[in-house]
């Protein structure tokens, strides 16, 4: 299995907070790390590349926060990703430094990568966000539980 980069997952999980979380006032970076457990000043710095990258809308003021920049259905994960993504293709090519890594590891590597995006290209927030709503309806469902003596 792959290991994905924590800044990645966090830029996931915060884009997921602020659709679930969103309303009339923006969703502010503290609740953000109070409820997914990222560490403040970390997540500040995701969520100034998402900002950049147009998948988030920046204001300020007491009442500032986060909102998503575009409908949910149009943000891609595989653009979340890309917009936090510190590896550039040189950095990975001066990794392969041996024969065998030129040869053989890094194109099954690039291919892997290809169809992964290829995957997380057509999940958007808004798929994720029904996941998130219908798991969140179960749960609800399963807490009403009512006993009588």
């Amino acid at each position: 299995m792959f290991k994905i980069q924590k800044r990645i997952i966090y830029a996931i999980e915060a884009v997921i907070d602020i659709a679930l979380n969103s309303g009339v006032n923006p969703v502010q970076n503290i609740s953000i790390a109070k409820r997914q457990g990222i560490p403040k000043r970390y997540l500040e710095q995701t969520l100034q590349t998402l900002v950049k990258s147009k998948i988030l809308v920046a204001s300020r003021g007491p009442n500032g926060g986060y909102r998503l920049a575009k409908e949910r259905r149009k943000i891609m994960v595989s653009e979340i990703i890309l917009s936090v993504s510190k590896s550039s293709n040189s950095e990975l090519r001066d990794f392969y430094n041996t024969q065998i890594s030129k040869v053989l590891i890094e194109p099954l590597i690039t291919k892997v990568t290809k169809k992964s995006f290829e995957l997380l290209n057509n999940i958007s927030v808004e798929d994720i966000y029904k996941l998130a709503t219908n798991n969140k309806n179960q749960n609800l469902k399963k807490k009403k539980v009512d006993f009588v003596i």
